[in-house]
């Protein structure tokens, strides 16, 4: 019974990333074709759906509550992994460690990767954790990669991005976050060293990149 459990689990995980994967690949067509990215993102929110089935199962998602002294730990953690994470992805863009400037749009970067942090560390990682916890942290980093080279692998890419370091950046930074995800029991850490991270990386381009839909 337990390994149908685990199986039924597993099944899941892996159709909601596929759904994802699907999703990031297509959305940049033309329509009718991007109609396949909606339907394969509503397969995936419709498997999320049907795991959180009230407000105070997010907490499935997010982690247990913590106290307030707790909870700045946490964040501060997530901080320092952010500043730690950006300036090594800077330099290998060589561009300066720190941004000179910060436009509107790394708050909406950081937006976008807060979503993803709730969806593959947040829901994905703690759903295969039934599987096993090592499991669910190369799970989740796993997902996050293939969703991201996707995206990035769309024949509308207008930028020729190394898909090789893309894999390997991505799947150490999920690596990293889902660890620190199980090991602390919360998102925040791997939310805010995320949302940071993008601040810190997109701060001065001034409009959104193609790959934004």
């Amino acid at each position: 019974m337990a390994e149908q459990r685990k199986l039924k689990t597993l099944s899941g995980a892996i159709m909601c990333t596929l759904g994802l994967m699907i999703f990031a690949f297509f959305i940049h067509y033309k329509f009718p074709v991007r109609l396949i990215s909606f339907v394969a993102l509503f397969l995936s929110g419709f498997i999320i759906s049907k795991n959180l089935k009230s407000a105070s199962e997010l907490r499935y998602i997010t982690g247990e509550s913590v106290s307030a002294r707790n909870l700045m730990v946490l964040i501060a953690t997530g901080v320092l992994m952010g500043i730690v994470l950006s300036v090594w992805y800077r330099r290998h863009l060589d561009i300066g460690l720190f941004p000179k400037s910060i436009h509107f749009f790394a708050f909406t970067a950081a937006l976008i990767g807060s979503v993803e942090e709730l969806v593959f560390r947040g829901f994905l990682q703690e759903y295969t954790k039934k599987i096993s916890g090592s499991f669910s942290v190369l799970f989740s980093a796993s997902a996050h990669t293939g969703y991201k080279c996707c995206l990035f692998l769309s024949p509308f890419s207008e930028v020729n991005i190394d898909i090789g370091f893309l894999a390997f950046f991505t799947f150490i930074f999920g690596i990293v976050f889902g660890t620190v995800r199980y090991l602390s029991g919360s998102l925040w850490p791997a939310l805010t060293a995320h949302a940071l991270f993008d601040i810190l990386v997109y701060a001065e381009i001034s409009s959104a990149p193609w790959w934004v839909w």
